[in-house]
């Protein structure tokens, strides 16, 4: 590999972040969810809570002293003096008495509301009722003591204590909410940083500075098309290029590829092809389908072959389950010669497909010795293009193996599913086992967020572009005549 390429970079994209977020969304409830809890431990074994009962008072002198000033000067004096009265000890014991209590449980805060002659008074306990009552005790029998120090001073209420509601002291609980909302916002970060974090191909500005290869051809993300009843019961419909559905985005991104396969069988003679992947679920099988109908399409006739004998899924893609007569496994493993196999024609066109229901051959039996080099050679005489779609290079080294036999090989990366070292590694075991690989391709590529795209607006001129180009596409095949090589003729997908 390249010592050039950079492997870590940060990746900003949407569809990304918004994916991992709805993925991972049930972190950020448990997030929410552990903090809530860890609440109710916290304040249920550690914490405990206090009740304040509070009053309001305004100091005065007695009417016939001086003028206003040296009156409220006076008053705001006494004030700062009774603050200090209200905790001594002997009121508290005085406030006890009074209810018949041997003890002042609790906490007199008195303080003076700023430069005035207003006095803020509370009792604080671990009890509301008891609170408000040692309140209104103490200021039951303050005048005893206030008479004592102030003969001119006069205490009257002006905002009279009430039972308290609530703890006092709880912050947590009155921040609950507060708490659980960051709890949420903190993991919904932690999920975009390593969303951003993550080193894979996210897209395909990013594709040349972290994959050692040339990328060939993106395949634009194409939305299933299921029925209320697909969805309910799981359903998977494979999505090829001639399905009623299918956008022109989507259908074109086939035909440049197409395009790409034409020139090198025209000018380079390379007509024999192998796709392969990393990991499971890059979307190989299907981009060897569609790569085969849309060269059928353009009149070529097209050999498609499931070597992939881990988890063939072709079958399953053009739907022949209960269709597939031969399996090509008996070709491989010398039961019959590749001339005698009845490949099963798809629709009427000039596609025919080897399909292979055998899931778990062993490769061993069917890839060593030159049973399957000669059947490529053999296949390469009769028709124009032989599609080969083969296991992913992390499941087994059978595509290394068939990259080796093959024309060119060409690596589906899906955006955002395999690190970009694994990409890197899967393409330096093909080339030291002799396999040329002609490229990657981008599939699942989502459109880029721009506000012209989502008024509508196609500022690209992708759609014009489409209908000026290929136009064999949609041609009908003339057929395969006077090989031998088709057995099943269905006109069914």
């Amino acid at each position: 590999m390249e010592k050039n390429k950079s492997w870590f970079t940060l990746t900003f994209e949407w569809n990304s972040l918004i994916r991992d977020l709805i993925r991972n969304f049930w972190a950020v409830i448990l997030a929410a969810l552990i903090a809530y809890m860890g609440i109710q431990v916290v304040e249920k074994s550690i914490y405990t809570p206090t009740y304040t009962s509070s009053a309001v008072l305004v100091v005065r002198t007695k009417v016939g002293s001086s003028g206003a000033y040296s009156n409220l000067s006076s008053s705001t004096e006494m004030a700062t003096i009774f603050t200090k009265v209200f905790q001594q000890t002997s009121m508290k014991k005085k406030a006890a008495e009074n209810l018949g209590l041997s003890s002042f449980d609790g906490t007199i805060t008195a303080e003076v509301n700023g430069s005035t002659n207003l006095m803020n008074l509370s009792v604080r306990t671990t009890d509301p009722e008891l609170s408000f009552r040692l309140l209104c005790s103490v200021l039951e029998v303050y005048p005893e003591i206030s008479e004592a120090v102030f003969t001119d001073a006069v205490i009257d209420i002006i905002s009279a204590p009430s039972m308290p509601t609530s703890p006092s002291n709880s912050v947590l609980t009155r921040y609950r909410n507060h708490i659980v909302l960051l709890a949420m916002v903190l993991e919904a970060g932690m999920i975009v940083l390593l969303s951003l974090l993550r080193e894979t191909v996210k897209e395909e500005k990013g594709f040349s500075d972290k994959i050692d290869s040339e990328l060939i051809g993106i395949v634009s993300h194409e939305k299933p098309h299921l029925s209320w009843k697909e969805r309910i019961d799981r359903k998977k419909r494979a999505m090829l290029i001639n399905d009623a559905y299918s956008s022109l985005r989507f259908t074109e991104d086939y035909q440049k590829l197409a395009t790409k396969l034409e020139y090198m069988m025209k000018r380079k003679d390379k007509k024999v092809f192998a796709v392969t992947s990393v990991a499971e679920n890059e979307g190989k099988s299907t981009v060897s389908a569609n790569i085969a109908i849309a060269l059928s399409g353009r009149g070529y006739k097209v050999a498609l072959l499931d070597l992939d004998v881990r988890k063939p899924s072709m079958y399953k893609i053009f739907d022949y389950n209960d269709k597939v007569k031969n399996d090509f496994s008996d070709v491989l493993s010398s039961k019959i010669d590749v001339e005698s196999f009845g490949f099963s024609r798809y629709r009427k066109s000039d596609l025919i497909i080897a399909f292979n229901k055998n899931e778990g051959l062993t490769s061993a039996e069917l890839f060593n010795g030159d049973t399957l080099k000669k059947s490529i050679e053999t296949l390469r005489s009769k028709v124009d293009f032989v599609i080969i779609d083969t296991s992913p290079t992390s499941v087994s080294a059978d595509a290394v193996s068939i990259a080796a036999l093959v024309d060119r090989a060409l690596l589906v990366v899906r955006t955002d599913t395999v690190a970009v070292q694994d990409i890197n590694d899967a393409i330096l075991a093909i080339a030291d086992a002799g396999g040329r690989l002609e490229g990657c391709i981008l599939n699942d590529v989502y459109k880029p967020f721009t506000l012209f795209g989502q008024m509508g607006s196609d500022e690209t001129g992708y759609y014009g572009y489409y209908s000026r180009g290929y136009s064999r596409y949609g041609r009908q095949a003339a057929g395969i005549s006077g090989t031998g090589f088709v057995e099943n003729d269905s006109e069914e997908s």
